[in-house]
């Protein structure tokens, strides 16, 4: 019985981790400026608690690093080479970054 309980406790706790995940959802916007390896991104709705200064996000196939958060804007750091490719007036999808995407060469 001690063993069940435990196994559903697992369940529960593992359910609860994975709504939470995703809740959290994505951000769609447009990039608004480009100022170097600095891109600014204003976003469609409020940006939610998660994108702040200092966190890493997936945006455009990348893991940009959030330097600023500014009402609905967000400023991001690429790298130089996958930042001369984005073009204004792209649109963006921005989501959590999951930690364990390969950074660098």
């Amino acid at each position: 019985m001690k063993r069940f309980i435990r196994k559903m406790a697992a369940l529960l706790v593992m359910a609860a981790f994975a709504t939470t995940a995703f809740a959290a959802g994505a951000i769609n916007g447009k990039v608004t400026k480009i100022d170097g390896t600095k891109v600014t991104v204003t976003a469609e709705q409020d940006i939610p608690g998660w994108v702040k200064k200092g966190a890493y996000v997936s945006a455009l196939g990348g893991s940009p690093k959030v330097l600023e958060v500014k009402g609905k804007e967000m400023i991001l750091r690429f790298g130089s080479e996958k930042a001369a490719k984005i073009k204004t007036d792209s649109a963006v999808t921005v989501t959590e970054s999951a930690g364990d995407e390969m950074q660098g060469c």
